[in-house]
């Protein structure tokens, strides 16, 4: 359990929804950490467990990190949501904590590519990769979200909403696909069909078909049109669509990301400028609802 998840109300709501599920209490223990670094001191799992992610996206991402450096990434791994975006809990199906918990019981699973970065200290990604607003939107609301996540929120919103920028390159599959001279709003990989809070934003896109989708925004007002709207994203490898103005989209299965500006891993800042990112196909296993 990521114990800062929830504004650091994780282990209070835990031990309330664990009381519902008397036989998962009997047959769970808890280990509770704050940081990726206290998670692989403390976490050790004998043959026959399965690990559960109590937090968001970065919580999943930390735990399945964990299980790639020991080379236990074959074991199948649980998610109860307890983040802020759960674009991964959702693509399972899991749209509550309570769903969560029932899927724990029955046990089914699903495969799940996931991005593998050259980012040492964010090498995975299951939901994103991104420059340009959404990475410059978490940098700031990351800095004050455990003061108050509402004014994190929107002090970061206005300070960005407005913003592009020039120099951002992406390749993809060894092609040039967004140019250093474009100037552009928000440049994303994207490894699942959901976004924040269940936001289906990739329509048509499967989450473990070994291709995951680029797109690249313009402006503020086609990023905000794309939110809300989302896209029929194309389905095959090495195909561009553009359905809404001002948004491009490919499927891709490697890729080469620089930007003047730092890029955001599963909702996480890094502070890092460039990135080489390729899929690696149906290599997690969850269990969904």
């Amino acid at each position: 359990m990521n114990a800062a998840a929830g504004t650091g109300a994780a282990p209070r709501r835990l031990a309330s929804l664990l009381t519902r599920f008397p036989h998962l209490h009997a047959h769970s223990r808890i280990v509770q950490s704050r940081t990726a670094a206290e998670l692989d001191t403390l976490l050790r799992l004998d043959d026959d467990e399965i690990p559960v992610a109590v937090g968001g996206d970065g919580s999943i991402n930390a735990l399945a990190t964990l299980m790639d450096r020991r080379g236990e990434l074959a074991r199948t791994l649980g998610v109860v949501p307890f983040g802020t975006g759960n674009a991964t809990a959702h693509t399972l199906g899991l749209s509550s904590t309570t769903v969560a918990m029932t899927a724990l019981e029955y046990g089914i699973t699903m495969p799940l590519d996931l991005i593998r970065t050259s980012i040492p200290s964010a090498p995975l990604a299951l939901v994103s990769c991104s420059t340009g607003f959404e990475s410059n939107f978490l940098r700031r609301y990351s800095a004050l979200r455990y003061r108050s996540r509402q004014w994190a929120g929107w002090s970061a919103l206005l300070l960005n909403v407005h913003r592009s920028l020039v120099g951002v390159s992406l390749t993809l599959d060894g092609a040039d696909w967004v140019r250093p001279f474009e100037r552009v709003h928000n440049v994303g990989l994207y490894n699942i069909p959901h976004y924040a809070f269940g936001k289906v934003m990739w329509r048509g896109v499967q989450a473990n078909d070994g291709l995951a989708i680029a797109a690249e925004v313009r402006s503020p007002i086609a990023y905000w049109n794309l939110m809300a709207r989302g896209v029929t994203a194309p389905t095959h490898h090495s195909a561009t669509e553009r359905q809404l103005h001002g948004v491009r989209t490919r499927r891709w299965q490697t890729a080469d990301m620089r930007s003047p500006v730092h890029l955001q891993v599963d909702g996480e800042a890094v502070a890092v400028h460039e990135a080489s990112l390729r899929v690696d196909a149906r290599a997690l296993t969850l269990i969904r609802a």
